[in-house]
């Protein structure tokens, strides 16, 4: 049942309230829909407090006491428990992870080499990233952030098809590969999370498929699919031959490293962040890694940085995320620049070689 019709039998008393117009028209907007009367009173009832949380934010925000704006998404009739479980997906790291970089000599190379870098820089304004996508309901963050990477990498490089790639290839074919040294294992494992450089490692060597013949479907199911790669499906034109993961990074040195690609890292995703709407992301909920050692265990989301800039006299990095284009600046967010918020940056910088 839609929810709009189902929304209609609660009450007509109900109906002539200002907060039941406002998730009518959001149910109807989003095609939600709910199970019955008593699910639909309950996801009300958290819209309605998200609703206010909105209300608020922004009107600091009209009032210059915030920097970011919020705005009505899917979302906001999920639980701040709910929402990060549906579009998070980075495993947690503890106090004993030591892991080993992964370096590319050709890559190192190419770091050595490069001036320094631009007050400002975007590889969306370049044309040289693909488009954004939606997740939805499955821990595939990492095969997101990973396969943007990618594309991006072959785009750079002349590939001018490669803007649609398929994620789950990644994630049905690479499910529990994992990267192993000394120091621990990093895996693949679908929608229960990744580490980004198991899909980096995994993809060496061999081609790609195109998302219209190997098409996402864990977003709907919350599983990964039989591994079914075709010779007809794939994207024959590029490869990556080599990648490169640092770990334990400085957030600075992501400017070198955007010189050459976009940048896959990890963040800590906050429940604010399912409405942001615009403007530079400085979440009060966020930790600072510049400050704060302990914030590269909050980490819980990957993404695809892709640029920085300055806006309103603040420094930002644009990030690519994997929400679909009704979340943020179609797609893209600006996270507040110099301080390793939200943890950006600090534990994890990975980009392919192709």
């Amino acid at each position: 049942m839609r929810a709009f019709i189902a929304l209609a039998c609660i009450g007509l008393a109900a109906a002539t309230s200002g907060e039941f117009s406002a998730f009518h028209n959001y149910a109807k907007n989003f095609g939600k829909s709910y199970a019955n009367e008593k699910e639909a009173a309950y996801r009300r009832s958290i819209f309605e407090q998200n609703h206010a949380k909105i209300a608020e934010h922004n009107a600091k925000f009209a009032a210059g006491q915030v920097s970011w704006y919020m705005k009505e998404t899917e979302d906001m009739d999920l639980t701040e428990q709910e929402f990060l479980n549906k579009r998070t997906g980075l495993p947690s790291v503890s106090k004993d992870f030591t892991p080993i970089d992964q370096l590319d000599a050709v890559i190192e190379a190419k770091l050595a080499n490069l001036p320094p870098a631009p007050k400002e820089w975007s590889w969306v304004s370049q044309g040289m990233v693909s488009s954004v996508k939606n997740q939805a309901q499955c821990g595939s963050c990492a095969a997101f952030a990973s396969l943007g990477a990618i594309e991006s990498c072959y785009m750079i490089n002349g590939d001018n098809g490669a803007n649609d790639l398929s994620e789950q290839h990644l994630l049905d074919c690479a499910y529990n590969h994992e990267v192993s040294d000394a120091s621990g294992t990093w895996g693949a494992y679908g929608c229960d999370g990744a580490w980004p450089n198991a899909y980096l490692d995994w993809i060496q060597g061999q081609y790609n498929q195109e998302e219209s013949s190997y098409p996402y479907t864990s977003g709907i199911t919350g599983n990964v699919g039989k591994c079914s790669p075709s010779n007809n499906n794939a994207h024959t034109a590029s490869m990556v031959s080599g990648f490169q993961n640092k770990w334990y990074t400085e957030e600075d040195s992501m400017e070198q490293m955007l010189m050459i690609n976009p940048v896959v890292t990890a963040v800590s995703a906050t429940s604010n962040w399912g409405d942001y709407g615009g403007g530079v992301l400085d979440d009060h909920l966020c930790c600072n890694a510049a400050t704060d050692s302990s914030c590269v265990y909050n980490l819980n989301h990957a993404v695809l940085v892709v640029g920085y800039g300055t806006e309103g006299g603040k420094d930002y990095w644009l990030i690519k995320n994997s929400w679909g284009t009704s979340w943020g600046e179609n797609g893209y967010f600006k996270l507040k620049r110099g301080t390793g918020h939200c943890g950006v940056g600090c534990l994890e910088q990975a980009i392919p070689r192709c």
